[in-house]
């Protein structure tokens, strides 16, 4: 239990405060902290690379988006989102391994999946504002980062021709959702199509239905 509310805890970005004696012998000076930082950065930057919605992202945009990352560690048995809530995050793994499952009314739940470490989850909820379709579950203790809306907003405003590219990638990943849904029977809405993501997209950002460089 005191292992779960410290996660909790460092999820929100909150720390246990440590004694006076103990600050004392690992006070770090500046040099070290701005060390510490730049390899985090790094740590980031590293694991967005790998992420297919974030290719068309330029370095300094890339930079933006790993600063507004947030750490978010997950124990075993943990639930990291919930079919049906609505939560505008988008979760990166970068250790360990987390369940996918499918609430079906009136019965019990069904695993559609295991994602491992490089596996993003929650982008449709980020992107769209649509509640998550399904629950996530930590398979043994996971290290995620996450991204919200507003953490990725001022990217795609100084360049709302993202958005087309990344509801080109939000289209497939909808449609294998649903395949996999569908192969358990699980009754599912159609994959939805590029125009409609793009719309809901645009929607959710407020970035119009203008070209380049235009919000």
């Amino acid at each position: 239990m005191r292992e779960h509310a410290l996660a909790a805890l460092t999820r929100a970005g909150m720390q246990i405060a440590a004694p006076y004696e103990e600050h004392l012998v690992t006070k770090e000076n500046e040099s070290l902290r701005t060390s510490r930082h730049a390899e985090e950065i790094r740590r980031r930057l590293d694991a967005l690379v790998k992420v297919e919605i974030f290719a068309g992202l330029t370095p300094e945009e890339l930079r933006i988006v790993a600063d507004h990352l947030d750490y978010a560690p997950f124990l075993q048995g943990d639930t990291i989102t919930r079919q049906g809530a609505v939560a505008h995050w988008l979760y990166l793994i970068v250790s360990g391994e987390a369940d996918v499952w499918i609430e079906v009314p009136g019965s019990d739940r069904v695993h559609l999946s295991t994602l491992s470490s490089g596996s993003v989850f929650g982008e449709m909820g980020m992107m769209t504002g649509e509640p998550r379709r399904a629950t996530v579950t930590a398979r043994g203790d996971v290290e995620c980062y996450r991204l919200d809306k507003v953490g990725f907003q001022g990217v795609l405003q100084s360049r709302p021709d993202i958005a087309d590219q990344i509801s080109g990638v939000l289209v497939e990943r909808s449609a294998g959702l649903e395949l996999l849904r569908e192969k358990i029977r699980v009754e599912a809405r159609p994959p939805a199509a590029h125009g409609d993501i793009l719309r809901r997209i645009r929607d959710f950002f407020a970035l119009g239905t203008g070209t380049k460089g235009q919000v």
